[in-house]
This record gives structure tokens, sequence and C-alpha cells, in this order.
């Protein structure tokens, strides 16, 4: 029986704050229950933005498993420009590697091979992220992670290899149906369709209909040319958390879809910039304008 069952989907369709309700009730369960319902704990905490209370709680003789996490932790707070700096990330690179995958025993660890994995994937060291994820014995986040770099390599085939793989082993989990949806964004045709009701069918949850839900089901929808029905369920998202950074992306592409005015999408813009203002989003934005600025430079209107 899986203990954690209830709590790893709530983590995955990103429902944090019930993690972290559900993960302090004093629940009986087993001690290496115990131990990972800590880490998703910890884990919800840094995908709110709350690194400093896994920064500050973990401490140097925890397991390896916490320690990785809050490595994570420190990392992913100097990419986000908040107190630690480029320092801090050179550091939190350095300690994953000297500390924790120096260790070949370590690079077993489901906990460890997830941290790294998500690390050197924000780094673009796909390679690395690669090396260790697939050492995993059946483990679905660290699958999931391999999908995405494939996906982000527009390594369509290799996706499809791996997930027929999965399927073998845990076609029903909802986080392989979440795989099997990205997977069918990508391929594209009828496969939007069928994306779009693996969202759905999550959605009947009200604890499941989350933002990240939400945007699944809108850029299906984008992807299916029903433009009002993805800004309708981007606008149920951003009611649920107004600093969305995936919402405030998708809201921008779907006004400019929509022929939206240039103050409104401007407006999402502005917002965006304020919640995380080195997204990749508007890293290749400003790209693209100052592109255009110079090409437009060359002609002269009379």
């Amino acid at each position: 029986m899986d203990e954690l069952f209830a709590l790893r989907n709530l983590f995955y369709t990103g429902s944090f704050q019930q993690v972290i309700n559900e993960a302090h009730k004093n629940v009986s369960i087993s001690e290496s229950a115990k131990l990972e319902r800590k880490i998703y704990l910890y884990r919800a905490y840094i995908a709110q933005g709350k690194y400093n209370i896994v920064i500050t709680e973990i401490k140097d003789t925890d397991p390896i498993d916490l320690k990785a996490v809050k490595i994570l932790a420190v990392y992913l707070q100097s990419k986000s420009g908040g107190q630690t700096s480029d320092t801090k990330k050179e550091e939190a690179l350095k300690e994953l590697k000297e500390v924790i995958l120096d260790d070949v025993t370590n690079t077993l660890n489901s906990t460890v091979q997830i941290v790294a994995g998500s690390i050197y994937y924000h780094e673009g060291l796909f390679e690395e992220a690669l090396k260790i994820l697939s050492r995993h014995n059946k483990n679905l986040e660290c699958v999931a992670l391999i999908i995405q770099i494939y996906l982000q390599l527009d390594r369509l085939d290799f996706a499809k290899r791996e997930l027929a793989a999965t399927k073998t082993w845990a076609e029903d989990a909802m986080l392989a149906q979440l795989i099997e949806a990205w997977v069918g964004l990508k391929t594209g045709g009828d496969k939007y369709q069928e994306a779009y009701y693996i969202y759905e069918e999550i959605a009947q949850s009200p604890i499941s209909n989350t933002v990240k839900v939400l945007n699944g089901q809108a850029v299906c929808k984008i992807h299916l040319g029903k433009y009002l029905e993805a800004e309708s369920l981007l606008l149920e998202a951003l009611n649920k958390d107004n600093d969305d950074p995936d919402t405030l992306v998708n809201l921008i592409v779907v006004s400019n879809l929509l022929g939206k005015s240039t103050e409104v999408i401007n407006r999402y813009i502005n917002q965006l910039k304020d919640v995380t203002p080195n997204h990749a989003f508007l890293q290749d934005l400003d790209l693209k304008t100052s592109l255009f600025d110079r090409a437009s430079q060359r002609f002269s209107i009379s």
C-alpha cells in the first residue's frame, strides 16, 4: 500500500499548500514514509518560493535526501534573484557535486536524482541531467524530467519511446497521464484533444483543479484554436494565483491571438516583469524586440 499516494498526487498537480497542510497532520505512518512526507513538505515550500524555511530548518545532520533538497532551495533562491547571489549558486552547484554526487551510492537515491536532474535542467546541462536520471528505479518523477528534457531538445522520438516503456509499469498513475499529455501536446494533431481530456479528467476533483492543471487545459485549447475558452481557463487560474508566471505568459500569448489591445497585453507583460523579471519569455521578448528595432532602422518610411 502506498501511504503517500494522495500527498504525491497533490504535489504533482501543484496543490502545494494542500501538501503542506496534509504533511502537518498527525497521521500514523511508517518511518520511511515520514521521511518522504518531509521531503514533499519542503519541496512544496520550495515550489511556493519559501526558500528560507527550507534552508533554515534542514540541518547538516539530516539524511542525504533532505540535504539535497536544501541545496535545491539555495540554488533556486539564487536563480530567483533573492537574497543570495551568483556566488551562492556556484556554492550550491559545487556542494551538489562534491558532497552529494561524488558518492556513487547517493546517485541511486531517488531524491538526489530528482534534485540533481532539476538543477542540471535549469542550468541547461541536459546530458549531465540524463546521466543521473537514467539510473532511476521506476521513479515517475525521474521519467517526467527525462521526458521534459527530450521535449526541450525536440527529440519527440525519444520522449515517445520513454513514455511507451513507462506505461508498461505505470499507465494508470496520475503523473504518467500528465506525461502523456505533455507528449501529446508536442505531437499535435488529434493528440491535442486527447491531452485536453487528460487535463479535464484530472480537474474533476476540486483539489486537483489547480493553476497548473488549468494552464494545461488552456494550452490545449490554444492549440485547438479555441482562444476564448483558453482565456477563460487562464483567468480562472489568475484568480487562484495572480502571480503565477505560466498563467501570465499564456495570457500574453492568448491576448495576442485574440487581438487584445496593446494596453491589456503590456499590463500582463509588466505584471510578469514584477513577478519574475528574469523569466525566459521576457528575455526572448527583449531579444526579438531588439532585433526588430535594428531591422526597422534599415528602412525608412516616407
